[in-house]
């Protein structure tokens, strides 16, 4: 994505604000497919810049503006100004280049402390109740049932997560668990959490892109955060979630459809591996199975 927008996306930004823009740059975190900057305004403070590319950015784009309006300040940023034409709105919103943004397109980094933050900061969003402008949290699809036969059970076993004999003989629980992951509740729930959706500006953790926002379980969006922060160094997920049975079965099977069904990026894959293994171990743990018997790093 080129640093310079296009002279229409500025001529509104700027009449919109009052003020001329002196500086856009990409940022160095996330990926979307709407277009993104932070922008630094003449006076010398800064505005963050989100616009719609497509029909999907322009609904995911909506969904956030709405969020934003009814999501406590202290977890979100704050609205800015919001520039609605059919298929091309804008949203701006403060910048918060000044945080500590943990992933980067260099890598990840939390420092000490984060995660502690990160975790209790989830905790508190989990108790936020969604007001009924939200739609429910859609539904996970059983994926365990058509994974454990035809092709789809060759392509299973083929990552080298566990044995066929132990897939078999954690069949059974596995697919029980995934039958009892509960969606519903009343809780705000963000629905994408992860790293590079998140920065910690002092002792406020503020989380970006709420496109996916929903009301539903209090546990989802943590069970969604766990596996990927142990991969980045944080706690075993059943250290944190013991109970998460469901949760982590219903993870194993989503990713390994993925895989096997949808066009991902090739870096893509192996990490997807990785997330895969540590969700199977955490059901495992949890359903007092022995360990997945596989070679796939973790």
């Amino acid at each position: 994505m080129p640093d310079e927008p296009d002279a229409e996306i500025r001529r509104r930004v700027e009449q919109a604000l009052g003020r001329p823009t002196t500086t856009w740059a990409v940022p160095d975190t996330g990926w979307s497919g709407a277009i993104r900057h932070s922008v630094g305004l003449a006076d010398g403070t800064r505005v963050f810049v989100k616009a719609a590319t497509d029909d999907d950015t322009e609904r995911w784009l909506r969904t956030e503006h709405l969020s934003l309006q009814h999501v406590p300040e202290r977890f979100a940023p704050t609205i800015i100004a919001w520039l609605d034409e059919p298929g091309r709105p804008i949203l701006v919103i403060e910048d918060l280049s000044r945080a500590h943004w943990p992933a980067s397109h260099q890598g990840v980094n939390w420092r000490p402390g984060d995660i502690d933050l990160l975790l209790a900061a989830v905790a508190d969003l989990s108790h936020i109740e969604a007001p009924n402008v939200f739609s429910p949290t859609p539904r996970t699809r059983a994926r365990w049932p058509g994974l454990l036969c035809g092709p789809d059970r060759t392509a299973f076993l083929e990552l080298q997560l566990c044995s066929e004999k132990w897939l078999d003989n954690a069949a059974p629980q596995l697919i029980a668990a995934e039958s009892r992951c509960n969606e519903d509740g009343t809780s705000l729930v963000h629905g994408d959490l992860r790293s590079d959706n998140i920065c910690i500006d002092g002792d406020r953790v503020v989380f970006v892109d709420w496109s996916h926002t929903s009301r539903g379980s209090a546990d989802h969006d943590l069970a969604g955060l766990l596996p990927t922060l142990h991969l980045e160094g944080g706690a075993l997920p059943y250290d944190v979630m013991p109970d998460g049975a469901p949760w982590a079965a219903a993870g194993a099977a989503t990713l390994a459809y993925r895989v096997h069904h949808d066009s991902l990026p090739d870096w893509l894959v192996p990490v997807m591996i990785r997330l895969i293994a540590i969700d199977l171990s955490w059901a495992a743990s949890s359903l007092g199975l022995p360990s997945p018997d596989g070679t796939a790093p973790r």
